[in-house]
């Protein structure tokens, strides 16, 4: 039986590593300035955290990752590393495809909050997924059947947990969750949370705070969602008393905002005052709340 005759190497496949280093080191410079930019109403959002990590930086260190396995086999010279490392550079690309695809559906269907960073993020980790697949000149593209099938089935299973935690937290943590919001949220109200989470505003208080309550019902369920909300009471859910010892909180709630201290119940329209916010002001929640 005749060989089969080896295919000419063109300059796409000598160079393809480089290539991917390169793509892989756009993405990591994105991530960093979105980090020093400030975070998002995506990149502060329960949905895409990972043990605590902000979508930013999960992103450097993913792109920094592929960055390493593309240049690796190239700078320490170790041709035992070719195919590990393209194996791994396709695992790899294939998750983050996955989940860009996951963060596009919450930035556009839940959050509604266009992101262009995270459109550009989407973009570029099809486009190392794109140059993996074509960059290699693997054996037989079924070699790739099953660690793709697996690692896609890791993905979806990560990206559900993650949407089910977002959607009731409560129930995978332990502790006493604070009183339902059962008032709605209008356009105006949801407007304002994003911005003062985009601004880094924290609001504290504790689960049995029936003013922190009336705050709540102020901004309404689905705009209360969409809040950085910082539980002080060691027995509620995901406590975080030591934070509110720093940041000096005496009183529930409190408001902290561009530097500034607010305590107690604030008006809708107060907070987008002191928030710099000049959106839509049309808010339905305003009784029961202290000016």
């Amino acid at each position: 039986m005749p060989r089969k005759r080896k295919q000419p190497t063109t300059w796409f496949h000598r160079n393809s590593r480089y290539l991917i280093a390169g793509v892989a080191t756009a993405g990591m410079l994105l991530a960093i300035g979105c980090m020093a930019k400030g975070n998002s109403a995506l990149a502060g959002s329960a949905y895409v955290k990972l043990g605590g990590l902000s979508l930013p930086l999960l992103g450097a260190m993913a792109y920094g990752l592929m960055g390493a396995m593309a240049i690796g086999p190239i700078a320490t010279k170790n041709k035992s590393l070719e195919g590990p490392t393209w194996l791994g550079l396709f695992i790899s690309s294939t998750a983050m495809t996955i989940f860009s695809g996951y963060l596009l559906y919450i930035m556009m269907a839940v959050l509604q909050e266009p992101c262009v960073p995270c459109f550009l993020s989407a973009f570029l980790s099809v486009g190392l997924w794109g140059l993996t697949l074509s960059g290699n000149r693997w054996e037989s593209l079924g070699q790739l059947l099953l660690p793709g099938i697996s690692v896609a089935l890791v993905a979806f299973i990560a990206t559900t947990g993650l949407y089910a935690y977002a959607q009731n937290p409560d129930s995978f943590t332990a502790g006493n969750p604070p009183p339902v919001v059962e008032t709605s949220s209008g356009a105006s109200e949801i407007a304002l949370a994003k911005h003062l989470t985009a601004i880094g505003a924290k609001k504290y208080g504790a689960w049995w705070c029936p003013h922190c309550h009336a705050q709540q019902t102020l901004f309404g369920k689905q705009a209360f969602e969409h809040l950085n909300y910082v539980e002080c009471d060691e027995e509620g859910v995901n406590p975080q008393p030591n934070v509110c010892r720093t940041a000096g909180v005496q009183s529930y709630p409190t408001w902290e905002i561009n530097g500034e201290i607010y305590a107690g119940v604030q008006q809708l329209r107060a907070l987008a005052t002191a928030s710099g916010y000049t959106g839509p002001q049309e808010f339905i929640n305003q009784s029961g709340g202290h000016p």
